[in-house]
């Protein structure tokens, strides 16, 4: 599935398809869904945003990352230049869950809630 989302005033053409697990597994060295998993529960159980705001942080701009380079590589350039290019991360968080609910969709087929519950 492809999406464009606005991130710091600018729009990036994201997908997510079975590859994407895959894709985050070779760039991160670390399972997406239970990235996923982690960044949802850091946001759930966390009242001090900024006690957590570094591990969320990082691990929501790898998969967002990993999904602009599976749209589309010529997006952008490095992971460093991705970030560079972002002015202003939290004017707006709606995003936020915007990655989330893309970066779930294959597994979930579009559900909301727990991706796990689809593996069973």
């Amino acid at each position: 599935m492809k999406k464009i989302i606005n991130i710091g005033g600018k729009d990036y053409t994201m997908q997510s398809s079975a590859l994407t697990q895959f894709k985050y597994r070779d760039m991160t060295g670390r399972k997406l869904m239970q990235d996923i998993n982690k960044i949802k529960d850091l946001r759930e159980k966390n009242d001090d945003i900024l006690a957590v705001l570094d591990d969320f942080l990082e691990i929501l701009l790898q998969i967002t990352y990993v999904m602009i380079i599976e749209s589309d590589v010529k997006q952008v350039g490095s992971f460093e230049d991705f970030l560079k290019g972002i002015e202003k991360l939290f004017d707006d968080v709606k995003w936020v869950d915007e990655v989330i609910d893309l970066a779930v969709t294959p597994i979930s087929g579009g559900n909301q809630g727990n991706p796990q519950q689809f593996a069973k």
